[in-house]
């Protein structure tokens, strides 16, 4: 880099590096959009938080 030029901003290089790696950013997209529809997914069916309250009713 030259003395006195101004450094790229990080949106200027994320977007060139999409241009150059679109293949690789899709995939990478994509598996972060399974993963946390997976937690997601996980966390509802095993927490608990669907079941009923009527254990809280219960005392009024």
């Amino acid at each position: 880099m030259a003395l006195g030029a101004k450094k790229k901003t990080a949106s200027a290089r994320l977007r060139r590096w999409l241009d150059a790696h679109n293949k690789t950013a899709c995939l990478l997209i994509g598996t972060l959009t399974a993963a946390a529809l997976i937690g997601l997914f996980l966390f509802v069916c095993f927490s608990g938080f669907g079941a009923s309250a009527d254990f809280i009713y219960s005392q009024f």
